[in-house]
Parts: C-alpha cells; sequence; structure tokens
C-alpha cells in the first residue's frame, strides 16, 4: 500500500528558517510542497522518508533564499493490482460505491463489481447483496426480493475490497475569466463552484468487493479463522532466535547439572 519513492528537486529555503538546523528547514520545506499532494503516475504522497543527499545552498539574485538540490525519499501510497485494503462505505449511487480510507478518498467500485446478485435501492440509497436468491426470477431482478433477503452495504460500514486498477488525470489549467461587473462575477463563481463539484480527482483506484472474503467485514466475521497472529498478520518466528533460545535452555540444564 506505501512505498518509497525518489525524488530530486531544488528546495528552497527562506531566511525566516535560517536559524534551524539546515536538514530540518529543507525537510519541513519538502513536506510543505509535497506533502497530501498528487504525483502523476507516481502516488498520492504522505510525508518525507529520508534524505540521501544535499548541496550546499546557493543565493540567488532577488529573494535572499538559499536553494539546495536535494536528493530525497518520500513515503508515497499506491496499493498494488489485486492488494486487499479495508475503508468505509462513503457514498453509493447507482453506478456503484465510494469508498475512503480516511486519508484518500477516491476509491470506487463500479456496479459490475458488486457480488451477484445485487441491486441498487433508491429508496434507501444503498446498494445490497442476496447471498441466495429463492427463485430465478429474484436472481434476475433482485428488487423483487424482501427486504429481510438483502444485505444491504450501508454508508458508513467496513468494507474489504481487493484494488483492480488505478488511473491518474492530470487536468489542464482553463483559461482565466475576463474581468467583469460585479453581477457577472458572481454568475462565474457559481459556475466555478459547479465545475470544481464535477472535476475529476486526480487519482483514483477502482476496487472490487466481488470475490471470497470481499464486501461487508461483517459478512464474513464467523466465517475467519483464527491463527496465531499478531495485528492481523501471522507470527513469523526467527529462526535464529530460536536456536539462541535452546543454546541458552542448553546450558541452564548443564549450570543445574
Amino acid at each position: 500500500m506505501f512505498v518509497l519513492s525518489e525524488i530530486k528537486d531544488t528546495i528552497s529555503v527562506h531566511p525566516s528558517s535560517f536559524s534551524k538546523p539546515t536538514l530540518v528547514s529543507i525537510s519541513d520545506q519538502i513536506n510543505r510542497k509535497y506533502a497530501n499532494k498528487i504525483l502523476v503516475d507516481v502516488g498520492l504522497c504522505i510525508s518525507l522518508f529520508d534524505i540521501t543527499s544535499c548541496s550546499e545552498g546557493k543565493v540567488r539574485f532577488g529573494d535572499g533564499c538559499l536553494y539546495h538540490h536535494v536528493v530525497f525519499r518520500i513515503i508515497v501510497f499506491r496499493p498494488f493490482t489485486q492488494e486487499v485494503l479495508v475503508g468505509k462505505i462513503k457514498s453509493s449511487d447507482e453506478s456503484g460505491i465510494r469508498v475512503t480510507l480516511g486519508f484518500f478518498d477516491d476509491i470506487y467500485v463500479p456496479a459490475h463489481l458488486i457480488p451477484r446478485p445485487s441491486a441498487f435501492d433508491h429508496q434507501e440509497r444503498a446498494w445490497f447483496w442476496l447471498y441466495e436468491a429463492r427463485t430465478e426470477a429474484i436472481a434476475q431482478d433482485p428488487l423483487l426480493s424482501s427486504p429481510e433477503e438483502r444485505m444491504y452495504i450501508d454508508t458508513g460500514e467496513l468494507v474489504r475490497l481487493s484494488v483492480e486498477s488505478d488511473i491518474f488525470y492530470d487536468a489542464e489549467p482553463g483559461p482565466r475569466p475576463a474581468p467583469s461587473d460585479q453581477s457577472s462575477a458572481a454568475q462565474n463563481n457559481h459556475l466555478n463552484q459547479h465545475t470544481q463539484k464535477d472535476a475529476k480527482p486526480h487519482y483514483s483506484i477502482t476496487a472490487s468487493i466481488a470475490g471470497s472474503g470481499l464486501g461487508l467485514v461483517s459478512w464474513w466475521a464467523g466465517a475467519e479463522a483464527q491463527p496465531d497472529e499478531q495485528d492481523g498478520y501471522p507470527i513469523e518466528e526467527d529462526s535464529n532466535h530460536v536456536l539462541e533460545h535452546q543454546h541458552t535452555t542448553e546450558l541452564e540444564q548443564m549450570t543445574e547439572t
């Protein structure tokens, strides 16, 4: 889900930050410039990981800032294909389901990647899945089912999904509006708000919940195995640690003898 990406950039340090250690000032500037930003074909930048090289600062004429050529690594969110994530249902409509991870909201589950038979309930504004359809007619048209048969995918529920693909959208800046009177300016502002609302996200993920173990976490709560795990991951014992423990035990036994 998270990867390290190496970036080369020229970072400027303002004179007001000269009192700080150089690397601290540069780190602050890198985080200010990159954190929570989308880099096309890279991913969502989270925060600076480390600085691998940094040149001496040079002053350019006009602003008094120090400019450093810096090579650094940054933590990037970009899950790989088929990676399983757990998020929350943010919203639903006829086209599919939108999922959020808290720090990233643009995960979409299209209608064809929701388990079948399923349908969108316009009254509840939520998708539902039929675990077993009573008749072939209900399987063909799930909206014929009774509410008791439906397993709703409600907003706010935890959902487990598998990443299918991701896409970057590098939007071109539009033309600047021409100067106008107050009424035209208000109208342009209203149009700009609609444009921003309908704008494509710079980075989005397409995911599926149609698979074994996928979908609402509550669906599979009773079927999950209980292996020896810690924080959700299997515990793998270090063989060197085991050998050291056995060796220590043998020494203790020899001492007692």
